[in-house]
């Protein structure tokens, strides 16, 4: 009598050799790519009498390394620049900011669909942020690392061997203690959480 542990073992068996084939290609891979980003501030703007709103959308580039282990998963660095310049922020200047990650990707990935070969995938990393400001009416500024997470997911399209496509959603956040101005000479230290909403598209290159 064939019990139902038997017929889930044959399953599993049946299934192992078509599994090992999709998606194959293992090893080093690089990309870059560019997007929008809406941030937000949690009032740091306001605070520091910023004559713009910056809970707005502006650019972002970057680029990524990685190394897929399997058809499932990856580990991949990546760095990402905000522009602040399009943020309409008058009374701030020399405003930026960086992130890079240590990310693992989980991915599900489909040999055939209507666009070809597709990855599904999700991502959730940690590293660091650097952010920097000066304010111009007083001449304070501020320049801190701190720690930042990353949580996204998207798709990946095989163009051929070597070229894939992203699309890909993800947040970053990361803390910043400012001295917000009261006036010409009194400042009150304040944290801030950031929150970057990053949609972008990027070019990845598989050795």
């Amino acid at each position: 009598m064939i019990t139902t542990r038997t017929l889930a073992c044959l399953s599993l068996v049946s299934i192992l050799p078509f599994a090992s084939v999709v998606h194959a290609e293992m090893g080093p891979y690089v990309g870059i790519g560019a997007g929008i980003t809406k941030f937000y501030d949690d009032g740091f703007i306001e605070d520091n009498q910023g004559n713009g709103d910056w809970d707005d959308s502006g650019t972002a580039y970057g680029f990524v390394a990685g190394y897929k282990f399997s058809n499932n998963f990856s580990i991949e660095w990546s760095y990402q620049d905000y522009d602040y310049n399009e943020y309409g922020v008058d009374s701030l200047s020399d405003v930026d900011m960086q992130a890079w990650h240590i990310s693992g990707l989980m991915a599900l990935p489909f040999e055939e669909t209507f666009l070809g070969k597709l990855d599904l995938y999700g991502k959730l990393g940690f590293g660091e942020s650097d952010f920097s400001y000066r304010q111009a009416q007083f001449g304070v500024g501020e320049d801190q690392t701190s720690e930042s997470f990353i949580l996204g997911g998207g798709s990946q399209f095989y163009i051929n061997q070597n070229f894939r496509i992203r699309t890909e959603l993800d947040i970053t956040t990361f803390n910043l203690e400012a001295s917000t101005s009261q006036n010409a000479t009194s400042y009150l230290t304040k944290d801030y959480t950031f929150t970057a909403l990053t949609a972008k598209a990027m070019l990845v290159y598989a050795f």
